[in-house]
């Protein structure tokens, strides 16, 4: 499964970018099978709007 991880500029969302990112890789948007937004309700929202022509599901972590 290919994932792709964004995440907000709070440290929280940034040392856990890092974490998952060193575990399960990193994928493009284009690629990803699913998109993992790191980071609190407004970025998730964001991600929404700017990830919603894609097919890939998004599955957000609260870590804002």
């Amino acid at each position: 499964m290919k994932l792709a991880f964004l995440a907000s500029k709070s440290v929280k969302a940034q040392r856990a970018l890092k974490s998952l990112v060193k575990r399960y890789g990193n994928h493009d948007l284009q690629q990803a099978d699913v998109v993992v937004p790191l980071g609190g309700d407004g970025f998730m929202l964001q991600t929404l709007h700017a990830t919603q022509k894609l097919s890939a599901p998004v599955y957000g972590m609260n870590r804002g």
